[in-house]
């Protein structure tokens, strides 16, 4: 067997510009590259006055809509408002202070997420993480 090499700067699918099948790790199914890849994704601080990024992919911007709830604004908008998202929150060490906060991450609208944070009270915490999952505008 020999191994190979396929370095290039742009993939397209041939039946479908936007849709390339990837054969899956059994050898008879095959899943949509497209589909498994996160559309948006951001680590940021919460506890801070001023949000901004750690790192992200198609996020435009932060907003912070008070103490523990954000939304997540994407740079290219999702198809519709029928996408998958997910997140976390974590404060500082030990990991069991974490254990009594709530973690919520919804889908407003094709342009973001919101991300909140609630225990007894909204919380803002120092590492709050946001992804979407589906279909690109």
């Amino acid at each position: 067997r020999m191994s190979s090499e396929l370095i290039v700067d742009e993939l397209t699918g041939r039946a479908s510009a936007g849709s390339i099948a990837v054969t899956a790790e059994g050898g008879t199914v095959t899943t949509n590259l497209q589909q498994g890849l996160a559309k948006s994704w951001v680590n940021f601080d919460g506890s801070i006055s001023t949000l901004s990024a750690r790192d992200s992919f198609n996020v435009s911007s932060l907003v912070d809509n008070g103490t523990g709830n954000h939304d997540q604004v994407f740079t290219n908008n999702m198809g519709s408002v029928n996408y998958s998202v997910s997140g976390a929150i974590a404060d500082n060490s030990p990991i069991s202070s974490n254990r009594n906060n709530v973690f919520q991450a919804v889908a407003e609208s094709a342009s973001q997420i919101n991300l909140n944070c609630f225990g007894s009270a909204q919380a803002d915490m120092n590492h709050f993480y946001g992804q979407a999952h589906g279909d690109l505008a």
